[in-house]
């Protein structure tokens, strides 16, 4: 009788622990698709556009791309980062070809 209860606590926490496994893992992968592959998969018309924008409506437009860099930076979002980091890159190789 001990033994068939000490078996059922130790599948309840297998189980338990089990699924808090499963939900750790599912949350890391959920992270690294919302921070860094789907930034990335921005089409490259809609990067090439913001810096165009950019380039076209200030005086300084590499300072302004990085002003809004930073800007996400600070609120710690990683999707928007990657978007900026992106259109700082458009933004220098325009300005360098000019």
């Amino acid at each position: 009788m001990l033994d068939m209860i000490f078996r059922g606590i130790a599948l309840f926490l297998l189980i338990f622990c089990g699924s808090q496994v499963v939900i750790f893992i599912g949350l890391i992968l959920w992270v690294f698709w919302i921070d860094a592959i789907k930034p990335r998969m921005i089409p490259k018309a809609e990067i090439d556009s913001m810096a165009g924008d950019i380039i076209a409506s200030y005086a300084d437009p590499e300072r302004e791309a990085f002003a809004r860099h930073e800007r996400v930076w600070y609120r710690s979002d990683g999707a928007e980062q990657t978007y900026w980091w992106r259109v700082r890159k458009v933004v220098r190789k325009r300005l360098a070809q000019s």
